[in-house]
């Protein structure tokens, strides 16, 4: 399932004990804004991914503002702990105003890492978002999605996109949690989010192609 993060969007195809995969694009800058003259021909992308997540500012837990859909407003207590995943089935929400992941310790960092984002001008790519669940995992905050239609579905276009597979340092453990930043883990006030995922069974299995 897909997500918005500034101007990214991002849809997490794998995360597993060795590795993940992912589809990224970098969405059209809005109107209110010049475009450039023309496409650069590739954006590098940071990407940092920690393990466990940081504790949000303030020293609060990563978990904390993150509630489990029931269809009230205040939503069921988000346990990462719980061994029934319930939050698979029902899917989360951020309360607005939850402070901002902190700095990972640095033991903590697994990935530190570019990523070579390539232009899509000579091929028009869009990104489908829908209401599904995401049972990888969800944004470490509030942020606004494109608005879906009457059959819940949005396809969004983007500038730049690619496919990536990045293996982790070492295996982690099944059902662990990691967060995944599309810049750094800093500063307190940035405007990005994180996407936090737990570790799953390796689906889509890997193969020759991907290593």
């Amino acid at each position: 399932m897909s997500h918005a993060g500034s101007d990214a969007v991002f849809d997490f195809l794998r995360v597993c004990t060795h590795d993940v995969l992912l589809n990224f694009g970098v969405r059209p800058p809005p109107p209110s804004q010049d475009p450039p003259p023309e496409l650069l021909r590739a954006l590098y992308i940071r990407i940092q991914v920690a393990s466990p997540p940081p504790p949000r500012v303030g020293a609060f837990p990563w978990e904390f503002g993150i509630r489990i859909r029931d269809g009230q407003e205040e939503g069921l207590p988000f346990d990462p702990a719980a061994p029934d995943p319930t939050w698979k089935q029902k899917g989360v929400f951020q309360v607005q105003g939850i402070p901002s992941l902190d700095q990972p310790d640095p033991g903590d960092l697994l990935v530190d890492k570019w990523l070579t984002v390539c232009s899509a001008k000579d091929k028009p790519t869009t990104v489908r978002f829908t209401n599904d669940v995401d049972k990888r995992g969800f944004l470490s905050a509030w942020y606004p999605q494109p608005d879906l239609d009457a059959t819940g579905k949005a396809d969004v276009e983007v500038e730049y996109y690619g496919n990536y597979r990045i293996p982790w340092p070492k295996d982690l453990p099944l059902n662990s949690w990691l967060a995944i930043s599309f810049d750094r883990f800093w500063p307190p006030e940035r405007e990005s989010v994180e996407y936090i995922a737990q570790v799953g069974e390796c689906d889509p299995p890997h193969d020759e192609a991907d290593g």
